[in-house]
């Protein structure tokens, strides 16, 4: 049966659950995120932009992390309608949070609920910073050849990287459901393919990239990606990711971080795919998060591309890839991973 295609303009928020939610708070805080609101077991974390809020953290109901899902923001109120005929889909329903606004929840084929929102009362954002400097007058670069900061200096001062929004977020499933899974998510939503790893023994695609398909309008590299596991039997998150402004505001909150004591999994780095320089980290749950900036822009005019697996297919220059980023395990922090890694053995 042909599934109705719902037409999503951005990320929303996506939504975790903590076994110690306090603990969990402390770590997002110095991440750069931002406690709108607070209700008896949950907490709406926002970053910078017009979105209410980009991170739903809630009291695991048990001694486990879970992921919960992902919501995205649609663009029409009618696109809203669409998706209550989609298999197993609630009513239109209100949103219990920070900015108010109707949604609809479906789950995907392991679970994982993909909500639709529509009606949020957006923040006005204009005036919250984004970069961690002292002075105004210095925000321009001066390169070798081109100087465009004559006279005001740059200072910085310590602190949390400001978030701005959720970018992207993926997740990885066993390698028999991986085409099933990318099937379902592009009839579901419009997504449109941006770059593919494939295993150069077998030719078979093992990790897509997927940006949401807005026509002739820019938008980022990947919003969501897949990628398949040779060895997990069930399918799990594998990051969420989240932009700040530029690369001086990333390296201040990468120090930050550090400085609190919370363990770093990958970073700073510079991917291949997507350009974006990269900084993971674990969660005080043990999930891997990530801040980003200097990320790619695509339209309809991008041609796809496949990448062969490897260390070449993940990033240009940063830190030997370490095992923990491969395993999603903190145990595994600080051993670099020796062989090629495989992309489809990614697994938390």
């Amino acid at each position: 049966m042909a599934l109705t295609q719902i037409q999503v303009k951005s990320l929303g928020f996506v939504h975790y659950q903590h076994p110690d939610l306090e603990n969990t708070l402390k770590f997002f805080i110095d991440f750069g995120l931002v406690e709108e609101d607070r209700q008896t077991t949950r907490a709406f974390l926002r970053g910078n932009g017009t979105q209410p809020y980009v991170y739903l953290a809630e009291q695991s109901p048990d001694e486990n992390r879970h992921f919960i899902g992902a919501y995205w923001n649609v663009c029409t109120a009618k696109d809203l309608e669409m998706a209550t005929t989609l298999p197993d889909a609630t009513a239109i329903e209100d949103v219990d949070g920070p900015g108010g606004g109707k949604v609809v929840r479906i789950k995907d084929p392991h679970g994982f609920v993909v909500g639709f929102l529509y009606g949020q009362t957006l923040r006005l954002s204009k005036d919250d910073p984004l970069v961690l400097e002292l002075a105004t007058g210095g925000a321009n670069f001066n390169t070798a050849t081109e100087k465009l900061r004559n006279g005001p200096t740059r200072r910085f001062k310590h602190g949390p990287s400001p978030i701005y929004k959720l970018g992207h977020y993926g997740i990885g499933v066993p390698r028999a459901k991986y085409k099933e899974t990318m099937n379902w998510y592009r009839s579901v939503l419009n997504l449109k393919p941006t770059d593919a790893i494939f295993d150069p023994k077998t030719d078979d695609e093992i990790t897509c990239f997927n940006h949401i398909d807005l026509g002739e309008e820019f938008t980022d590299h990947h919003a969501f990606f897949i990628g398949s596991s040779a060895t997990s039997t069930v399918a799990y998150p594998h990051h969420c990711s989240f932009e700040v402004n530029d690369f001086d505001t990333q390296v201040l909150g990468h120090d930050w971080l550090r400085s609190k004591g919370w363990t770093n999994c990958w970073g700073i780095g510079r991917h291949v795919l997507g350009s974006q320089i990269f900084d993971y980290w674990f969660d005080a749950s043990g999930n891997v998060v990530e801040h980003y900036s200097d990320g790619d822009l695509v339209n309809k005019d991008t041609p796809f591309q496949r990448e062969p697996a490897g260390p070449n297919s993940l990033y240009i220059w940063g830190p030997n890839l370490p095992l923990a980023f491969l395993s999603g395990k903190l145990e595994d922090v600080g051993i670099v991973a020796k062989a090629p890694p495989d992309v489809h053995k990614i697994q938390v």
